[in-house]
C-alpha cells in the first residue's frame, strides 16, 4: 500500500515499517534500518533525491571482516580479497535480481550473479578518498552510525547514462584488484549485492550525478 504524505516524499507501508522509495530529503525516522544503502542523485539544477537499498554482506565479506578484526594492526599484508580497496558496480538488468540480494542465498553469491553489470566508461567506481570509514559523518548518508562502516562512491555526469536503457536496480562492491578498468574479472568474490527498493524509474542521465553510500554496521551478535 503506497502512503501519500504532504511532505512531497513516497513512501510504502511494510510489516508496519514505512519504507521510503524517492525523497527530497534524507530521512532518519521510521525507516526501516535493514536500508542500509542510500544513493542521492543530483540533477542539473542541484535538486537532490534519495533512494534506499537493503544489501547482505556475502561469505566472503564475512571471511573479510573477520580477517581484518584478527590480524595485527601492524601488519603489512593485506588479505585477499582486500575490499579495503573496493570498487562499485552498477547494475541494470531490467527487473531486480532473483534471489533478491536480502535473501539468505546471497550469502553465496560472486560476481557472476550480478545481472547485467553496468561496465560502460567510467561506470566502476573506486571508493572515494578517505573511505571506507567508521562513523561517516557526512549528513545525507542516513544509514551513517557510530558502529557502522561506510563506503562511498561518485559518479560524475558523464559516467553512466541509462536514459534509453533499463533502470538501475542494483549493484556490488568489489576489490579494486579485480577490476581494470570498467573491465570486471569473471566470477570474482564481492563484499556485498543489493537491490533498490521499487527502482522502476531510477535512471541516471548525463547531467545528473549519483552519490552512493553503502552501511555496514558491526551489531555485536555473538
Amino acid at each position: 500500500m503506497l502512503v501519500d504524505t504532504s511532505d512531497k516524499n513516497l513512501y510504502i507501508l511494510n510489516h508496519n515499517m514505512l519504507i521510503m522509495l524517492w525523497s527530497k530529503t534524507p530521512k532518519t525516522n521510521n525507516i526501516n534500518p535493514k536500508l542500509n544503502v542510500c544513493v542521492v542523485k543530483t540533477d542539473k539544477d542541484g535538486n537532490k533525491s534519495w533512494l534506499y537499498g537493503q544489501n547482505q554482506v556475502t561469505d566472503d565479506g564475512d571471511i573479510y571482516y573477520a580477517t581484518r578484526a584478527g590480524v595485527n594492526p601492524t601488519s603489512t599484508t593485506a588479505p585477499d580479497p582486500n575490499f579495503w580497496t573496493a570498487a562499485c558496480v552498477l547494475q541494470n538488468p531490467g527487473t531486480a535480481s532473483t534471489p533478491a540480494p536480502d535473501s539468505p542465498i546471497v550469502k553465496g553469491e560472486d560476481y557472476s550473479d550480478v545481472t547485467t553489470p553496468i561496465v560502460t566508461t567510467g561506470a566502476v567506481q573506486d571508493c572515494v578518498s578517505g573511505f571506507p570509514k567508521v562513523n561517516d559523518t557526512t549528513t545525507e548518508n542516513s544509514g551513517r552510525d557510530v558502529d557502522a562502516v561506510t563506503y562511498k562512491f561518485h559518479w560524475d555526469t558523464n559516467q553512466i547514462n541509462t536514459s534509453s536503457g533499463a533502470p538501475i536496480t542494483g549493484g556490488c562492491i568489489i576489490d579494486t584488484a579485480d577490476a581494470s578498468g570498467d573491465t570486471v574479472t569473471a566470477s570474482c568474490k564481492i563484499l556485498t549485492h543489493w537491490n533498490f527498493v521499487s527502482p522502476a524509474n531510477f535512471h541516471k542521465t548525463d547531467t545528473d550525478t549519483l552519490t552512493l553510500y553503502v552501511n555496514h554496521t558491526m551489531s555485536g551478535q555473538a
